[in-house]
């Protein structure tokens, strides 16, 4: 998800123990004011090239799902220069010069929708918009400071390609809090992590979206006879019309065992064909 902070020329680097580092992460306002949106056709062009090429390798038989970060989440990692526990230095920034943050928030907002529109033209055939750090912050901050740039997203792209339409998918980590806004700015879907039941979940949200989730990733470690009685009761919890992608709650841990995920995959595919 880091990938247009990157074109904004923060030089990203993955260190060992730590993860994402930025050499250059935003440390002034003028920082800020100077960063410019990226083309996502020339400084993100390797991005579109690599869809373009999976596309033609699915050859129309797997759906493509293209993805950003959401502009809080990014603007999280610029500021803090990489990943953070305590979120010191952008709430510093939120609390004592929110005005630059929203300056910053408005440029990623722009990059990101340009971003996936240059996706959707390569060829993706579902996006969907990564928040999660959006889960760190208090429910008006999360409204002024999150969720209305995610909303200015979705209303600036393409929807539609060859008469097809191009769902949008929100996830926003630790957002049990506010499911019925989320599913109210015009997204096709709600992601969920695994803090919250998916019945419950749907019986808030009603049958305007459907959802995506929300396995707990640390399922993966169980014994195979466990991990497909938590993929059984997930798909038990859900019983809307709307669809529901399954999922896990987060991203999946590099030590898991592939074999595990077979096992969840096999198990979806012949739990919920009944």
């Amino acid at each position: 998800i880091l990938t247009i902070p990157d074109a904004m020329g923060l030089g990203l680097n993955f260190i060992e123990g730590e993860g994402p580092v930025f050499s250059h992460p935003l440390l002034s306002e003028t920082a800020i004011h100077n960063l410019a949106v990226p083309d996502p056709e020339d400084e993100l062009r390797y991005v579109m090239d690599a869809v373009r090429l999976i596309k033609q390798a699915l050859d129309d038989q797997v759906p493509l799902i293209g993805f950003s970060g959401s502009p809080w989440t990014l603007a999280s990692y610029m500021v803090e220069g990489g990943s953070s526990k305590m979120f010191t230095h952008i709430k510093t920034l939120l609390y004592q010069a929110p005005h630059n943050l929203h300056v910053l928030l408005d440029k990623l907002a722009q990059s990101v929708t340009r971003y996936l529109n240059a996706q959707i033209a390569a060829g993706v055939d579902v996006v969907m918009l990564f928040d999660t750090w959006g889960g760190v912050l208090t429910t008006p901050h999360y409204e002024i400071f999150s969720l209305q740039y995610m909303e200015k997203i979705i209303r600036g792209l393409t929807r539609y390609r060859n008469d097809r339409k191009i769902p949008v998918i929100v996830f926003t980590k630790g957002s049990g809090l506010w499911l019925e806004k989320i599913a109210k700015i015009g997204c096709d879907a709600v992601s969920l992590d695994w803090m919250i039941n998916l019945g419950e979940a749907q019986t808030r949200i009603g049958e305007h979206v459907a959802l995506q989730g929300n396995l707990d990733p640390a399922a993966l470690y169980a014994p195979a006879q466990s991990l497909r009685e938590s993929v059984k009761d997930i798909l038990n919890q859900y019983k809307s019309k709307t669809g529901h992608v399954f999922n896990l709650g987060h991203g999946i841990s590099p030590d898991v065992d592939p074999e595990k995920v077979a096992i969840l995959v096999d198990t979806v595919h012949e739990l919920s064909a009944r």
